[in-house]
């Protein structure tokens, strides 16, 4: 049955959002109001202009637009504050907040037109389609914010019975409680579901900075990193090594390229092995690699590139026996300077007999 499947899929999904920690929590929150902000901004728009056609009803229950014009009106500055800081301000908790606000401030303009009202009965039908309004908005929102804004909905009624005396409060009440179980329930669902999306995106992101072969990094992250200058960050040190497979054409060219394949394999996965969860391995082109060594000195990083060479030359599980060339520099901040340092390193290393680390 579709029903005991999507129970299924939910219960690994849940499993899955359990084991995510606060880093990986606010960046799959980030990924869905990015998603759906769009849809949620314009929606809120359009209803909080469409919200001032209420005039209509109330000039049917008031026999006039003149008691409810303001209030109903004031919408409008709610409008153009939530689009000058949604405009200016990008953030993630920021953009949120303001949803609420523009939410909140419907609900607040209803309550503030009903006061003027002489038959409020139908208050109810009113803070029923409020709800339709907290569905829109919850689609940005993590499970807790859409709670509180209900709570907060709840307590706007009750504080505002306090001057409007509706005169059907607990028919308002019994309503309401349902409904805004309704939309915490939807949304956790939704939640849920979006986790499959955001891990499908995580997914395809990753094989788009993936080399097929070798199973590294290939060089779209490495511009990546470039552009957004991203190889300083919180280190307080980075080098660079580049690496470079000795005689790999000679591999090809007596074991064949399938053989050739595999030693580009064989060394990625020694790299991927060998380095922090921080560092970055990188097929650069060809047989050459390049290596970043985040929170890490250059005298360092030649010391652990000198282990890995080694490593290599005494490897017996390698494909073909197989030795390696390096060149090693200081990250300066300028990254194509680096990259000539590094460059001429592994140049200098390659021209005085390879097999060995050369440190600009």
């Amino acid at each position: 049955m579709k029903i005991v499947e999507n129970a299924k899929t939910l219960i690994n999904l849940y499993k899955d959002y359990r084991t995510m920690d606060k880093a990986d929590l606010a960046d799959f929150y980030k990924s869905k109001c990015t998603y759906y902000q769009d849809y949620v901004g314009i929606s809120l728009l359009f209803g909080s202009i469409f919200s001032i056609a209420y005039l209509y009803s109330d000039y049917q229950l008031n026999g006039s637009y003149g008691p409810t014009l303001i209030p109903r009106l004031s919408v409008l500055v709610a409008v153009l504050v939530f689009i000058l800081v949604t405009e200016f301000v990008d953030n993630t908790g920021v953009t949120v907040f303001m949803d609420y606000f523009l939410g909140h401030y419907i609900v607040i303009a209803t309550i503030w037109a009903i006061y003027f009202l002489e038959i409020r009965l139908h208050a109810s039908e009113g803070f029923i389609i409020m709800n339709l309004v907290f569905l829109t908005v919850g689609f940005v929102a993590r499970p807790s914010q859409i709670i509180f804004s209900s709570l907060f909905f709840l307590a706007e009624i009750l504080i505002s019975n306090g001057f409007n005396h509706y005169e059907n409060l607990e028919i308002i009440i019994s309503l309401e409680i349902p409904c805004a179980l309704a939309v915490i329930a939807s949304h956790m669902i939704l939640t849920l579901f979006y986790l499959d999306h955001y891990r499908m995106q995580q997914k395809l992101e990753l094989s788009m900075v993936t080399d097929p072969l070798t199973q590294v990094y290939n060089r779209h992250l490495l511009e990546k990193i470039v552009t957004k200058n991203a190889l300083i960050g919180d280190s307080k040190e980075v080098a660079i090594a580049m690496l470079d497979i000795d005689f790999f054409k000679q591999v090809n060219d007596e074991h064949g390229h399938y053989t050739g394949d595999q030693t580009l394999l064989y060394i990625g996965q020694k790299l991927t092995a060998q380095t922090h969860d921080t560092d970055y391995v990188i097929r650069f082109g060809g047989e050459e690699f390049i290596i970043i060594f985040k929170d890490c000195d250059v005298n360092n990083a030649c010391a652990r590139m000198e282990q890995f060479r080694q490593d290599i030359e005494k490897a017996t599980d390698s494909p073909v026996p197989i030795t390696v060339s390096v060149g090693v520099s200081k990250y300066t901040g300028d990254f194509e300077k680096t990259i000539v340092n590094v460059d001429n390193a592994l140049y200098k290393a390659k021209n005085t007999g390879r097999n060995k680390v050369v440190v600009v």
